[in-house]
This record gives structure tokens, C-alpha cells and sequence, in this order.
């Protein structure tokens, strides 16, 4: 079958569940249905890369859905007319859930997407998920008087009323996404054309603690527009001013760009944000624009959601952090995440790197005061960002003018931070994709399977001769990560496999006879050399790292990195073959496998 009757053979059979869900997800059909129409284009768009997916639905549901909020922008519950009594009653059910709610509810039990891959869209965790869909199938099952275990059955009744709606033609699709195609050819030529003229402004040599993305243009500079205010809300006045926002880089001038409510244009303002909102059932929104004049180039946006629960705001929060725990953006990563103390109810920081050139560094402050979430994202091109403490003082003072209009009182005092694991990314116990460094200069992102559990150690070499399960391990798990579509190896990949252990003597004990057995191996194999090695102890927990190099032939030698790194109880271990020149360095993962440990953490 030929690519186009492929994606049509796609479009047809699917088209008409996608556009259910999003029908379900926003009570407004004519919304939905522009949705799903520009999701199929967008597939076509990227049908080289779409098509490879295991399922390609999961790059059409997630996009229409998206699209669909974005397009039905009202703060109330908004419902079709003309739908039969029945279906207005599912759709008013559905409405009283909350955004978190109904996402998971539809994704599960509609979409029939599992609990891990509908936690990973949701930008929660599993945990998260869970404890969504227990009660929003609560509460939805309650208000149609039906069992919980009978609620797929009300959702399927909206199928009637989308059965019949209208959807453009496959070819029609087609020719919009060719259309696309060649638009976005035109702006890679110009915007390739723009950075080969900016990239010989400056030379920069990024440092270890740096991170950074790409704005080729400033932002347009917008009169302030008077928003917020009633009820009570926060109003523009509780925003950073030029002044505040100029602890993110104290030797340079700071211009406010722009004040909105967010409901213009497609409401993505920042590196990592999935939706327009954290809390799209929330109560009020304000984001403000910043850029800094003169070299180097830094901008910081500053976001205000104003939540109608307590609970909603506590999940807004987790859902902001689980965006940069969880991105995937290619070429970034994780770096370092505090703990914010005396700030609000709760307050985190994190800094991200993007290492595409040139290298750009995202700091990224939340902080929680009741049911009021404020987020600043300060982005550094070329350039270190602020220092924590500058950021936490930054934080304080976004806290200390939202203190009131959030009915807190005592919001802010001396911050303090402590640098800690970073948050949860969705799937505990293993390593996050924004946790991987780069590799060479391969632009791809990295990609991961599902965990699993397994007999057998697939991350075991036979230097180390590791047996988690011999040797006592239980809930041994496994998960790759590769970078596909780059043209690598066939034998390029990272694999993590942890295990439990009764008592943390046992796991010490097993990782002693995995030190042993690599200490014997250049004896036991004359091919296998020994490159390097390290083994220390930090912060209670055990390391050991290894480079070994063993030759597969007269003319090949192909090298690997192994760690082991004990938490308590449980043990973690790394198995990385890079390719001949996409390497990552010994200091790097090193550095992985510490992230490693933290991640060991969540399973506490």
C-alpha cells in the first residue's frame, strides 16, 4: 500500500473516534471538529515521522485535543445545541469534573489509553492519575446515577451525536498538510538564513551549569491592556514590574513586553508548556512578557492562574513541574531542581538546558499561595543564568505581590532553598528522557520504551555478570532509551534495570560481587579491557562506574559504559554503547547515574 493510501486508510478508520474524544473533552462540536481536521493535516504534515509510531493515534489524539482547548477558550462549561436530553446530560456530567478530571477519565476509559501513557500526557504522575480517575469516575458515575464500572457506556452514547458531523476528505486533508509542508520549508530557509547571520555576533564556551533555547525575534512590544480585578482576582498590578524582574540579570535593562489574559494566539508562551493553561478550568489567568536589553539575549515570561479549589491549584502546580520533568524536547535536559522554603504554600525551581547551539539555559520558578500558581520562566541564550538565590528573592517577590489577592496572609519571608531529586517525571523508579544528556551531535531526541518487569538483567555485560533476581532482586525492572531516526549503530542505546533487595546489607552485598566480578574480568576475557573506574560512596549512596573496551575483531573495538549505584535497598544499573563518535562523556554519566539514585528515590 503507497504512503497516501496508508495515511487515508489512517484517517478514515480513526477520524471519527478522534473526534469523539475531543467532542467529550469540550462540549463544543464545531470546536472539535476544526480540531481534528487540523490534527490530520499536521499527521500528514509529519507523516514520515507519525507513521513510524507504534500507534499513530498517539500523535493525532493528543494534538487534536490540545487544539480543541485552545479553540473553545470560554471559562464556562460550553454545550452544542441540538444534541438529544440524554447526551446533554453526559456532557453536563462530564463538564462538573475538572480539567485534570475529565482528561484522565476520557483517556482511560474512553480513549482506552493506559494509566502510565495517559499520566505522561497529563504531565503528572502515575500516582497523580490514578487518584484523578478514581475520583473523576466518582463523581461522573454519581451524576448519572450508573455504576463505575458502567460509565464507558454514557461516554459512548456521544458518538450518536458526532456521527454524522462533517470532516473533510482525505485528499483535502493531504493537500492542507502538503500545503503546510511547503510553508514551513519557506520558514526554515529564512530562519536558517537569520542564525548563519547572528551566529558570528558572539562566541560563548558554555560552562557546566548552563542551559539555553532559541528566540530568533523580540518579542513585539504591546501597550499593557487593564486585566483581571473582579472577585478579587489578581489584576496586572501583581505582576513583576520591569524593576522585579530585573533579579534575573541585574546588569541589564528589562522592557515589559506585553499583558494578557492568555487567550489569544495558541497560548504556548514558554519551552516545555503543553496547553494553554495548567488548570483550564481555572478562575482567571494573567501572563506577562519581559525581554532585556542589549547582549546577551534573555527574556522571562511570567504566569498567574488563578485556581476555584484548593485541590485544582495543588494539581496546577504539580501539572507546571510535571511539563519540564517530563519534556522532550530534543536536545534538552534536566539539570538541577530546589526545594524552595518560606515561599507560599509550596515553591520549586528548576533550571533546563537545551543544547542546541546556540546554548540556552531555562530557569524555571513555581510557587503556589493558596489557590493562586505563579510561574517565571527566565530564558538566557549564550549566557549563565541567575544564580538560585537571585531566583528564590525573584520568586519571593512574585509570591509577596499575589499575597493578598490569594488570601494568604504572611506569604513570603527570607527564602531558603535546598537543591533536591528532581520531580517526579510520570513513571517512578527510572530514568526521565529530559534526564539524558546529548550525544555528539546528534539533533534527535532521545525516546524510551515502557518499563518492564523482567527475568533476565537486559542491561547486563559479561564483566559485571549482574543477576538481579539470582541474587535476591525482586521487582526487577527494565527500560531502553535510544534516539531513532539518527542514523546511529544498530548496538547504540542506554539500558537502566533495577532490582530490590531484602535489606540494604543484601544489595550492598550483591553490589560487592558485581565489583568483584568486573575486578576479574580483563582475566576471565583477554578481549575486554578495563578503561576506566571509580567507585565511591555520597550522601549514603554507593557508585560504581566503569568504561570497558573489548575487541569484537581485528579491525573493530567497541567500547561500554556500566554503573551500579545502591540506594538503601535497591539497586540501579546502566548499561550505555555509544557509536564511534556519539559519545557521552565519563563525566556525564557519571552524572546519570547519580540521577539515577534520585530517581530510586520516588519508589520510597
Amino acid at each position: 500500500m503507497g504512503t497516501e493510501e496508508t495515511f487515508d486508510s489512517f484517517y478514515k478508520s480513526t477520524r471519527t473516534a478522534v473526534l469523539h474524544q475531543a467532542f467529550a473533552l469540550t462540549g463544543d462540536l464545531p470546536a472539535a471538529q476544526a480540531a481534528v481536521r487540523d490534527a490530520y493535516v499536521g499527521a500528514w504534515h509529519h507523516w514520515r515521522k507519525v507513521s513510524r509510531l507504534e500507534d499513530p493515534r498517539d500523535w493525532v489524539r493528543p494534538h487534536a485535543w490540545q487544539l480543541a482547548q485552545r479553540r473553545h477558550t470560554a471559562r464556562i462549561w460550553h454545550r452544542s445545541r441540538g444534541i438529544p436530553e440524554d447526551h446533554k446530560r453526559v456532557l453536563d456530567a462530564v463538564g462538573k469534573l475538572s480539567s485534570a478530571q475529565r482528561r484522565v477519565l476520557l483517556l482511560t476509559v474512553l480513549a482506552r489509553v493506559s494509566l502510565s501513557q495517559s499520566a505522561r500526557e497529563l504531565g503528572v504522575t502515575r500516582d497523580v492519575a490514578q487518584r484523578l480517575l478514581a475520583e473523576g469516575t466518582t463523581a461522573f458515575a454519581e451524576a448519572l446515577d450508573v455504576p463505575p464500572a458502567d460509565v464507558r457506556r454514557p461516554l459512548m452514547l456521544l458518538e450518536g451525536s458526532v456521527h454524522d458531523a462533517t470532516l473533510p476528505r482525505p485528499s483535502i486533508v493531504r493537500r492542507a498538510g502538503q500545503k503546510r509542508r511547503q510553508l514551513h520549508t519557506v520558514v526554515a530557509v529564512v530562519a536558517a538564513a537569520f542564525v548563519a547571520l547572528a551566529s558570528g555576533a558572539f562566541a560563548y564556551a558554555p560552562t557546566h551549569d548552563t542551559t539555553s533555547t532559541v528566540h530568533l525575534l523580540k518579542p513585539r512590544v504591546k501597550s499593557t491592556p487593564q486585566v483581571g480585578g473582579p472577585m478579587g482576582l489578581p489584576s496586572a498590578g501583581q505582576l513583576l514590574d520591569k524593576d522585579q524582574i530585573r533579579r534575573l540579570a541585574e546588569h541589564q535593562d528589562w522592557v515589559v513586553d506585553s499583558t494578557d489574559n492568555n487567550t489569544s494566539g495558541d497560548g504556548i508562551n514558554t519551552i516545555c508548556q503543553q496547553t494553554r493553561y495548567a488548570d483550564p478550568d481555572g478562575l482567571s489567568a494573567l501572563v506577562r512578557k519581559y525581554h532585556a536589553e542589549g547582549h546577551p539575549t534573555r527574556s522571562a515570561v511570567q504566569t498567574v492562574e488563578i485556581s476555584k479549589t484548593l485541590p485544582q491549584a495543588k494539581d496546577t502546580f504539580a501539572t507546571t513541574l510535571g511539563w519540564y520533568a517530563g519534556c522532550q524536547t530534543a536536545r534538552l535536559q534536566l539539570l538541577n531542581a530546589y526545594r524552595v522554603d518560606n515561599i507560599g504554600d509550596e515553591a520549586s525551581i528548576l533550571m533546563v538546558r537545551v543544547w542546541t547551539k546556540p546554548v540556552t539555559t531555562y530557569s524555571v520558578a513555581i510557587a503556589r499561595i493558596g489557590n493562586v500558581t505563579t510561574t517565571t520562566v527566565a530564558r538566557n541564550v549564550g549566557a549563565s543564568p541567575a544564580k538560585p538565590l537571585q531566583l528564590a528573592q525573584s520568586l519571593a517577590d512574585s509570591v509577596s505581590m499575589l499575597c493578598g489577592r490569594s488570601g494568604s496572609t504572611d506569604c513570603a519571608k527570607q527564602p531558603t532553598y535546598e537543591r533536591v531529586p528532581p520531580p517526579p517525571s510520570g513513571i517512578k523508579g527510572v530514568l526521565a528522557v529530559a534526564d539524558l544528556p546529548p550525544v555528539g551531535d546528534v539533533q534527535k531526541p532521545w525516546a524510551a520504551t515502557e518499563p518492564q518487569a523482567v527475568g533476565k538483567n537486559p542491561s547486563m555485560t559479561t564483566c559485571d555478570r549482574a543477576d538481579f533476581a539470582k541474587s535476591g532482586g525482586s521487582h526487577v525492572t527494565s527500560r531502553t532509551y535510544l534516539i531513532p531516526d539518527a542514523g546511529l549503530p544498530d548496538r547504540f542505546g542506554l539500558s537502566e534495570t533495577y532490582g530490590a533487595f531484602s535489606s540494604s546489607d543484601t544489595a550492598q552485598k550483591f553490589l560487592t560481587e558485581v565489583r568483584h566480578s568486573v575486578a576479574g574480568c580483563e582475566k576471565r576475557d583477554l578481549a575486554t579491557k578495563v578503561v576506566d573506574h571509580d567507585d565511591y560512596h555520597k550522601y549514603g549512596a554507593d557508585y560504581s562506574v566503569w568504561t570497558l573496551q573489548t575487541e569484537v575483531s581485528q579491525h573493530e573495538t567497541v567500547r561500554f559504559r556500566v554503573g551500579f549505584i545502591r540506594e538503601g535497598a535497591r539497586v540501579a544499573q546502566l548499561t550505555f554503547s555509544p557509536g564511534q563518535h556519539d559519545d557521552m562523556s565519563y563525566v556525564d554519566f557519571r552524572a546519570l547515574l547519580v540521577r539515577a539514585g534520585d530517581r530510586l528515590l520516588e519508589l520510597d
